[in-house]
């Protein structure tokens, strides 16, 4: 795993909004070489490279993988209906000035609804983008993009049911972020294209949460920043 900010081009999972599509994705065909991208890169020295908001239960690196305990009633969501600010999620970052790639291999708890792990770009508590793979109350196993400027907005995306991991991209481009998701950590689709406001520095990093759960163990095999301008935010690359 390479969580120090490097300076080559790395794809970025951008979230397609895949709202009517009721089927599910199949994966291709498994390579010898999709089996080394997707092998755990975490180490414990490069955490010290990363700070925690909202520090979790634990978190421990097991054979490369980081694994994190979100408590109960941990989430980000500045609710519509009600106006309520939820800023409670673990969130491991790093903060980044320019454009950037980030991606992940992530493996969600998924034992009580809403459960999730994302990337999160995060301004400040007003400003933010969670892209997450996430157990939804609609569509259940889905790749789920939330915008939030003052209010958050809350998107489902396509629908994975047969999937117990997957691949996250997101990239920045000036106040301009795109999100796409992948089965196979190569060959990725835009979920969702938006914008925050300008910010000379963000924080970017992974978000783990339990809004309504006891706690859940979430695992992140793979996570990696890359400071890049990519060319094509649509097909990130």
């Amino acid at each position: 795993m390479q969580m120090n900010v490097s300076k080559r081009i790395v794809p970025i999972l951008v979230f397609t909004i895949f709202s009517c599509n009721t089927k599910d994705y199949k994966a291709p065909a498994e390579t010898s070489e999709m089996k080394q991208l997707m092998e755990p890169n975490f180490k414990p020295e490069n955490l010290a490279t990363f700070k925690w908001m909202n520090t979790p239960k634990s978190f421990e690196i097991v054979n490369g993988t980081l694994k994190v305990v979100a408590g109960k009633g941990t989430d980000f969501f500045n609710n519509p209906e009600d106006n309520s600010i939820t800023s409670s999620a673990p969130f491991l970052f790093q903060e980044v000035q320019g454009d950037f790639v980030t991606k992940a291999l992530v493996r969600p708890d998924f034992s009580s609804l809403w459960n999730a792990i994302a990337l999160m770009v995060h301004i400040d508590n007003n400003n933010w983008i969670k892209f997450a793979f996430e157990n939804s109350d609609a569509t259940g196993k889905s790749i789920v993009t939330v915008v939030t400027k003052n209010v958050s907005d809350d998107a489902n995306g396509v629908i994975l049911h047969n999937q117990d991991e997957v691949w996250l991209k997101l990239i920045r481009k000036g106040n301009i972020y795109s999100m796409l998701w992948s089965i196979d950590g190569k060959n990725f689709k835009m979920a969702r294209l938006s914008t925050l406001p300008q910010a000379d520095s963000i924080k970017i990093g992974i978000e783990v949460q339990s809004p309504v759960g006891e706690s859940a163990t979430h695992e992140i095999d793979f996570f990696d920043i890359t400071k890049t301008t990519v060319k094509d935010l649509r097909k990130g690359e």
